[in-house]
């Protein structure tokens, strides 16, 4: 069994240590706040979350978990030290506060020599990528510590109020964040239950991840509530509609989507967007996030031309002309619209997709070539030929065929990645 310090007693670091104690550790909380310590030891929940007040009174009983304020007394034979003080962020500026964690670094510094063996640190607190290595380190290394004395991470944490409980002890991932292997090992013992689920991430990936996932719920929120809001105007039942579209694992609730790319466009998505922006427009509902989805669309389309210009070269291929891959239609697609816009800024530009042959192009696909009468000079059909020559190789869109890329380029070649492959 591990002993663990964990600092703070706000609602990740009781929750965290109560469970911890649970699976059988010897669990200290590190708190400067006198009240909750007091009730903390007499079994009382700092805040309420079920099930938690009757998990710290048999772990406090069992003598596994315990608090004080003193850390050189919490840090004693220590193998874990955890790092759950809180980093608000301010309301205005949205800067994240890490006083308490800097802090929390300088104790840990002045204790560490008390510690016999190497320790290992994990901060758990939700902070800005960058923050455990260019500021938590940084203030061990000015206050003389050997880095052979401790290996130190991000270790984010996923507990919904109201459930944590059950979140922690069944979680669906371990994440561990460090900046080599080496380090990231240390904590491995941490929960050795999760060997099956554990990833080992760079730190800054592990710090971003809690963030991403938190906007990411925010943003589900919002699109469900202005969803309804549109509803709601056409009398339509909101919640039976959303129940609908939650049961499609294959699409809606699923990885779909979700993978890093380029911009999205084709027949469907730009069209129904528009006409659901409409439908609320009419009727004055208000959906901010619906309307900004086009603009941010379009945003990935600017930041593409600006990395092209940033590159420097002049002579480009661009790989993929239909808005997907494993199809030739070109409607709306944001492959298109970068190659137009070079085109007009005069690149020399060449174009190849494996699955478009001008002369098969029907309806309006086949208008939208000849709209772009410039396309019949710069597509080329052989892949080989398309990057011959070529400074710089874009790849818009995600096709399997291009995995092989690697074996046509010149060691000069450039290539930029639009696509995620």
């Amino acid at each position: 069994m591990m002993k663990i310090a964990i600092f703070g007693m706000g609602y990740v670091g009781a929750v965290t240590g109560a469970c911890l104690a649970k699976n059988g550790n010897f669990v200290s909380i590190i708190e400067e706040n006198s009240k909750k310590i007091e009730f903390f030891e007499k079994g009382i929940s700092p805040f309420f979350e079920p099930g938690l007040e009757s998990l710290i009174i048999g772990e406090v009983e069992s003598g596994r978990l315990r608090a004080n304020s003193d850390p050189a007394i919490g840090l004693l034979e220590c193998q874990f030290i955890l790092v759950c003080v809180g980093t608000p962020t301010d309301f205005e500026t949205g800067k994240s506060n890490l006083s308490s964690l800097k802090a929390v670094a300088a104790d840990i510094a002045n204790h560490l020599s008390s510690i016999d063996g190497p320790v290992s640190i994990a901060v758990c607190s939700t902070v800005p990528p960058g923050t455990t290595e260019e500021t938590f380190r940084v203030i061990l290394d000015e206050k003389g510590i050997p880095q052979t004395k401790y290996s130190l991470g991000f270790i984010p944490e996923f507990l919904r109020e109201g459930s944590a409980i059950s979140d922690f002890l069944n979680p669906t991932r371990f994440i561990i964040g460090s900046r080599n292997k080496k380090e990231a090992k240390a904590f491995l013992d941490l929960r050795p239950e999760l060997s099956q689920v554990t990833h080992i991430v760079n730190t800054s990936t592990a710090e971003m991840l809690k963030t991403v996932e938190n906007a990411w719920h925010a943003t589900k929120i919002t699109f469900a509530n202005e969803v309804s809001r549109v509803c709601n105007s056409y009398s339509i039942d909101a919640g039976q509609l959303m129940e609908i579209l939650i049961k499609d694992s294959k699409q809606n609730i699923s990885p779909a989507y979700l993978r890093p790319g380029f911009a999205f466009g084709g027949s469907c998505l730009p069209k129904d967007l528009r006409s659901l922006n409409v439908l609320a427009n009419v009727n004055n509902v208000h959906v901010p996030m619906l309307n900004s989805i086009a603009d941010s669309n379009r945003a990935h389309v600017l930041a593409a031309i600006s990395q092209i210009e940033n590159l420097g070269e002049r002579a480009v291929t661009i790989l993929g002309l239909a808005f997907k891959g494993n199809t030739d239609d070109i409607r709306e697609s944001p492959a298109l619209d970068l190659i137009s816009a070079l085109h007009a800024m005069g690149y020399e530009l060449k174009v190849h997709d494996f699955n478009i042959d001008p002369l098969k192009l029907t309806g309006a696909n086949a208008h939208i070539w000849m709209e772009h009468s410039y396309l019949e000079a710069v597509f080329e059909s052989d892949l080989s030929k398309a990057v011959d020559g070529s400074g710089l190789v874009v790849i818009a869109q995600y096709e399997s065929k291009y995995s092989n890329l690697k074996n046509l380029l010149e060691p000069s070649m450039k290539v930029l990645n639009l696509a995620g492959l």
